[in-house]
């Protein structure tokens, strides 16, 4: 598997001067990467999201059409096995001929412990959620909260 650098990414996102036919694919694992990959690409493409919003990056099964979206992408953007052990076989075998980014391995980046406690676990807000405005959460976020 083919892992780039930043300024081999800069190099490839440099659209300047491409026409739309020259935009390449570009593939995602989770949407956090997608939202920053699509902020860089916007107004000249749009990336592909491999892992759906509220799918688990840790072992979801892809659809055929996420597979199709590796296997087209000309660049795939990844934060690395550690959050989606299940993606590096799929990048290694549908994605052979991208480039691919594996976000954890770049030099500069900060790799932070496993965290674990009351600040990273399931929270309450002390308030039940039948009885008050939604304070900015869709139904999704308060069914999320509830479990």
């Amino acid at each position: 598997m083919l892992k780039t650098s930043l300024t081999s990414v800069a190099a490839l996102l440099g659209f300047a001067g491409l026409s739309m036919a020259d935009v390449p694919k570009v593939a995602t694992d989770i949407a956090p990467v997608h939202g920053l990959v699509a902020r860089v690409m916007q107004g000249v493409g749009e990336p592909s999201l491999v892992v759906p919003v509220g799918a688990s990056p840790h072992d979801h099964s892809m659809r055929p059409s996420e597979a199709l979206a590796l296997s087209q992408a000309d660049l795939v953007f990844w934060v690395g096995e550690a959050l989606t052990p299940w993606l590096e076989g799929a990048v290694e075998e549908l994605a052979k001929d991208a480039q691919v980014v594996e976000l954890m391995t770049l030099k500069g980046g900060l790799a932070l412990p496993f965290r674990q406690g009351v600040g990273f676990e399931a929270h309450d807000h002390g308030v039940s959620h039948d009885d008050h405005d939604d304070h900015g959460h869709t139904a999704e976020a308060h069914e999320e909260h509830a479990e």
